[in-house]
């Protein structure tokens, strides 16, 4: 339910100064719930953190991506999920060990997997990230390789750029580029509304499959570069 995607290759100097650090307040809605929360892409002391935090009367929510920028692209580092209330069991915490090479879950689903070096391999927050970054540079067609939230291992997606909408927000009308994501064999399907002028941001994402419907949706920038 949770999971989103994803890998390109790109060099650090080119991708630090390409994709712009924000906050901004976006709500979440599936077939369980509706919250509303921060989303924040931020640079730390050893790297790059995003993140998303939203609670309500009934539940809170909290994942977060903690990665750096070599000349490969995005090296993850620790991706982790807190869901409340407890009983929903969804916590979940991946850990990125370049040393073993091991990459290894605790929580909600457990595994380890042998993780090859060579292969770049994205989290669910900021494979995000690395889609702004290949718009901007005019790829519109292109593929990502995700970790496998439930088993390990990694899943290759599909995203080509389905056409460009106008899209409302703020009273202002921006240029939507409209991406889909697919993976052979399966009828899931994620399309993004990511705004030109607010350098690729999301404005709204949908994620279908056969049992939910997920929503996120931007609902005002608190911060923008």
């Amino acid at each position: 339910m949770y999971k989103i995607l994803l890998i390109f290759f790109i060099s650090f100097s080119v991708f630090s100064e390409d994709v712009t650090l924000y906050k901004a307040k976006y709500q979440f809605d599936s077939e369980e719930i509706s919250i509303t929360g921060i989303r924040e892409f931020k640079k730390t002391d050893d790297g790059y953190e995003l993140k998303f935090r939203a609670s309500n009367i009934v539940a809170s929510m909290f994942f977060s991506s903690v990665f750096s920028i070599n000349e490969y692209g995005i090296k993850s580092s620790k991706y982790e999920i807190k869901i409340r209330p407890k009983f929903l069991k969804r916590d979940q915490s991946i850990n990125f060990n370049y040393e073993t090479e091991v990459v290894e879950s605790s929580g909600r689903n457990e595994w380890k997997s042998d993780f090859k070096i060579d292969e770049v391999t994205v989290d669910p927050l900021n494979a995000q990230i690395m889609i702004r970054s290949n718009l901007k540079k005019n790829i519109n067609n292109f593929s990502l390789n995700l970790i496998n939230m439930q088993e390990g291992g990694i899943e290759k997606f599909d995203y080509k750029v389905t056409g460009i909408e106008e899209c409302k927000f703020k009273e202002k009308i921006y240029n939507c580029s409209i991406l889909e994501r697919i993976r052979e064999g399966s009828s899931r399907k994620t399309t993004y509304y990511l705004a030109k002028e607010l350098d690729y941001m999301f404005l709204k994402i949908t994620d279908v499959s056969e049992d939910w419907t997920n929503t996120l949706e931007l609902k005002e920038i608190l911060s923008f570069g």
